[in-house]
């Protein structure tokens, strides 16, 4: 994929980092990913790397290059084909650019690339939940929310965190699921069908942690998702709790 938009001004190219050199996917997780998002929550270099080279790729990342082949922003994806759910695991801007629309149109260029690819159930997304998380340096998770909420996201009404990416470390609790997109066959009014929000989940722990526990934790996600369908939330609704 490789797509030109205009961001702020900038003329900017959308491409997929396999046509591009390995030292792109360095400058962009060095110069991006690892200014925007703290250890607990990234991959480490070669994780990444190995996902996305995989003979049957279930990860995908895309970059946003200058006109000087600089890379300026990017986003990874993860695709659980069991689910036909998206994951936007990664979308960033490097912080010098921030502001500057490169996150939207990274945003929408790929949105219609992996409907295109994929023809997802849903398109889902995580965010520090702004109550619980204040800014370390990464960027202000009330902004990302906001921002969020710009592009039509919707906050899934469970208890989130991120599965632990290595058995050494924690979990990180208190995000926000969010949706990008969702198949019109799964949307119902203000709520998705659990379905495949529970079967993503399931499919994640099992991918991160290797098993899907009992703990208080994650007994709390299935009981939020005992119904048939779960509730939708304007992103809001949570920023005007801050």
């Amino acid at each position: 994929m490789t797509e030109t938009n205009v961001a702020g001004g900038i003329p900017l190219r959308i491409v997929d980092v396999g046509e591009l050199p390995e030292s792109a996917l360095d400058e962009f997780y060095d110069d991006v990913l690892t200014p925007s998002f703290p250890d607990e929550e990234l991959l480490m270099p070669d994780e990444l790397s190995r996902a996305l080279a995989d003979p049957e790729p279930r990860m995908f990342a895309s970059v946003a290059l200058t006109e000087r082949n600089e890379v300026v922003g990017g986003v990874v994806g993860q695709w659980f084909p069991e689910c036909k759910v998206i994951l936007t695991v990664y979308l960033a801007t490097h912080p010098g650019r921030r502001g500057g629309g490169i996150g939207r149109r990274i945003l929408r260029t790929v949105m219609e690339e992996w409907t295109r690819r994929f023809d997802p159930l849903l398109v889902l997304g995580e965010v520090e939940d702004p109550r619980r998380h204040r800014d370390r340096g990464f960027g202000d998770p009330g902004r990302r929310l906001a921002f969020y909420a710009t592009e039509g996201a919707r906050v899934i009404d469970v208890p989130y965190f991120q599965p632990r990416l290595r058995p050494d470390e924690s979990r990180v609790p208190d995000l926000l699921l969010m949706t990008f997109a969702v198949h019109d066959r799964f949307r119902l009014g203000s709520t998705v069908d659990s379905a495949p929000v529970r079967c993503f989940l399931e499919k994640n722990l099992l991918a991160s942690e290797g098993a899907i526990g009992d703990d208080s934790e994650t007994e709390a996600l299935w009981q939020a998702l005992d119904g048939p369908v779960v509730a939708l939330l304007d992103p809001d609704t949570v920023l005007g709790e801050l």
